[in-house]
């Protein structure tokens, strides 16, 4: 009787097969059931032991107050043209 035996992945692997490895190994795995989207939110419930709507909501959070912020940081640290003059207004 053959048994049939998956391919070593190495962890440490700068691939997608790698990193994949690297989220099963953790027990980061989406659901194949109760998932809404792409399951993300349902399998770090799943792997924390959380209600998948409280790890729905923190995710909405995460997204709702880290987007700005990262607008915000984006403005102050990017610095201006060095051109001199600024963008012409349309006066239409």
């Amino acid at each position: 009787m053959a048994v049939a035996t998956q391919p070593q992945i190495d962890l440490h692997d700068n691939s997608l097969d790698g990193a994949r490895a690297w989220f099963a190994r953790k027990g980061l795995q989406r659901p194949r059931e109760g998932r809404l989207l792409a399951g993300v939110s349902a399998g770090f419930a799943r792997r924390y032991d959380v209600n998948p709507l409280v790890a729905r909501l923190l995710v909405i959070l995460g997204v709702v107050v880290l987007t700005p912020l990262v607008y915000v940081a984006a403005w102050v640290l990017m610095p201006n043209d060095p051109g001199g003059a600024p963008a012409a207004e349309d006066s239409t």
